[in-house]
């Protein structure tokens, strides 16, 4: 009787953590479409400095880190809610405010 029971709770407890484990989210893409879609002003052109755009894209909090940059610089161009706190919330860091 004591194997059945643990025999089901096992299963009860796969079935709920399958059940209610988080889906696939969808990575932010520049330009792309949904919720998590990286929206930047088409009328701002893009500094030289951020060129790749790839490289540009994991590496741009070492600049603010070592003060060649400040946070309040990037919101000139950008708007936090569309082109930055997609991917800050993606990836698990501090969303940037106004």
């Amino acid at each position: 009787m004591r194997k059945l029971f643990l025999v089901i709770a096992v299963i009860l407890l796969v079935g709920l953590t399958v059940g209610f484990y988080p889906g696939w989210v969808e990575k932010p893409v520049k330009d792309g479409t949904g919720p998590m879609a990286i929206r930047l002003d088409p009328g701002v052109v893009a500094p030289e400095y951020h060129s790749p755009l790839d490289w540009w894209q994991k590496h741009h909090m070492d600049a603010v880190n070592r003060g060649d940059l400040a946070q309040t610089d990037c919101l000139y161009c950008h708007q936090p809610e569309t082109s930055c706190n997609n991917c800050h919330r993606y990836v698990g860091v501090t969303v940037i405010g106004r």
